[in-house]
This record gives C-alpha cells, structure tokens and sequence, in this order.
C-alpha cells in the first residue's frame, strides 16, 4: 500500500515535473505559477460528507459515488481516503494583485485562466504514479460526473466541492468571503484524489467552520469587505450571484487585449489579498 510519506513524496514528483506551471502567457516561462503544494486527508466515511449532501444539494457526491465515477460498482468507504490539495499563489502574483482595486492583476487572470490544463496535467502525473504502485484513484480533473449546478440564491454549486472537501482533510476554515483559509493562507487553489490507500487521516485543528476568521472570531476583521470592488461581500456573508455578473463585466469591458480569453475561466480575487489571511492563518 502507501503512506502519506510517499503520497507526499508522488505529489510533489508530479508538481516538480509540472511543464504549465510558469508565466509563458506573460512572457516570463522562467517564473512560477503555483508555489510547492501541501495536503490533507479526510477518511471516506467522514460524517461531513453527508453534510454536504444535506447543506449544499443531493446532486453533491460522497467518496464512493466519486470513486465509481471510474471504478464503476466498486469502493468500500471505510477502504477510501480523500487527499486534498493545496496549491499557494506565488508572492509575485500575491504582490501583484494587492495593488489592484478594481479588476485583477494580469498575473492573477493567467493564474486562474490556465488552472484547468495545469491541473490536469497534475492530476495525470499523480494517478498514473498511483496507477504504477497498484493504488486505485479518482481525479475530481478526470472524469465526467463531477459537475456544476445552479441553485437559486446559493448560486453555482460544484457536485464536488474543492473548499470544502479540504475543510474536511484539515486544510483549513472558511472566511467571510467564503475562501479557505489555510496555513497558507486564502489565496490558494484546490485539487483532490479519492483512493483506495490506508493513509492518515489529518485531524481538523478547529471546531467550526469560521474559526480561522477574525471576522467570525472576534468582528476585528473585513477587510475582505472593503477589497471587494462592488459590495459582494458583506455582513451578510458572500453573493455568489453577484460576483458572476462583475466577472461578466470585466469579461466584456475591462479584459487585457494582449491576453486571449476565449479558453480562459475569469476569477476576480481581490478579497484573497491585501488582508491578514493573505499568507497564513491569521
């Protein structure tokens, strides 16, 4: 089988190995995307994923429906782990990005227009590494079924969540702008691997899923209030709604001309910068 020290050591081969991970769109192939990845893990049979299938929809998959997606039939929860990963943004882009106040930095649109091949290119490496050690997985990047849904207010919802599968690993809790603040802090991205392995599973060093928010903690924080530039995010928590109607905008008026968006997702991101959970767990 695999222990978490290996499951380390394939993640960060297959990260080390990664030919998207740099800033060739911006004419910089020498500089990085994404920082060195870390990871939890959550145990199959972990009540939270029955939470999510209450809170966020029915449509929202638990660990076995995910590793039939590829394993049609077959899957024991209590033989399944979910690894999730963390990847940080650079300090570049970081830097970059706190400047801005109105629309995101070109590092920050390169960063999220280009996640999904470089995450795939990711996901590949690792299930193949996994593949070669006779450890069957799923990649949430790799196979149909893991799509999105539209629920009124709540607004585009995932059948699986990255945010909150890493809460469950032990990754972290959410902000007030609904971003996971990690050890590393907000601005980061997530992938996950449900897989047959008897790894450790990472104890959740919080009791609530606020507990790593100054806001929720203590109402000494907000800023992510303030870096918002049109007010979707309140006391009231985060409009989802809201932040794809400026997404749009920014989309068909503000969009870079030397910068091709016709394969690119559009994210904002300012509220993940600027603020005491930039870069770490405040």
């Amino acid at each position: 089988m695999i222990d978490n020290s290996q499951m380390n050591e394939i993640i960060q081969n297959a990260y080390g190995s990664l030919e998207l991970n740099n800033f060739a769109t911006l004419g910089r192939p020498d500089h990085k995307m994404w920082e060195t990845p870390f990871f939890g893990v959550a145990d199959g049979n972990d009540p939270y994923f029955d939470f999510l299938r209450e809170h966020i929809g029915p449509f929202h998959h638990n660990p076995v429906e995910a590793f039939r997606l590829r394993y049609p039939g077959e899957g024991d929860p209590s033989n399944l782990r979910v690894v999730s990963v963390c990847f940080p943004q650079t300090q570049e882009t970081k830097e970059s990005q706190a400047k801005e106040s109105k629309c995101p930095s070109r590092e920050w649109i390169v960063t999220r227009g280009e996640w999904e091949p470089l995450i795939r290119e990711f996901a590949e490496k690792v299930t193949a590494q996994l593949d070669r050690i006779g450890v069957r997985s799923v990649s949430s990047e790799l196979v149909p079924g893991f799509v999105f849904h539209e629920v009124g207010k709540q607004g585009l919802s995932s059948s699986w969540s990255q945010r909150h599968v890493a809460f469950i690993a032990g990754l972290g809790t959410f902000g007030l702008s609904d971003g996971l603040i990690t050890q590393k802090g907000k601005a980061v991205r997530f992938t996950s691997f449900v897989m047959e392995a008897d790894l450790d599973t990472m104890p959740r060093q919080y009791a609530g899923h606020h507990d790593w928010c100054l806001y929720f903690q203590d109402g000494s924080c907000g800023l992510c209030m303030i870096r918002c530039p049109i007010g979707a995010i309140s006391h009231n928590g985060h409009d989802k709604n809201a932040c794809a109607d400026y997404e749009e905008i920014f989309a068909t008026k503000y969009w870079p001309a030397d910068i091709d968006k016709s394969t690119y997702i559009f994210g904002c991101g300012l509220c993940q910068v600027g603020i005491p959970c930039e870069n770490q767990r405040p």
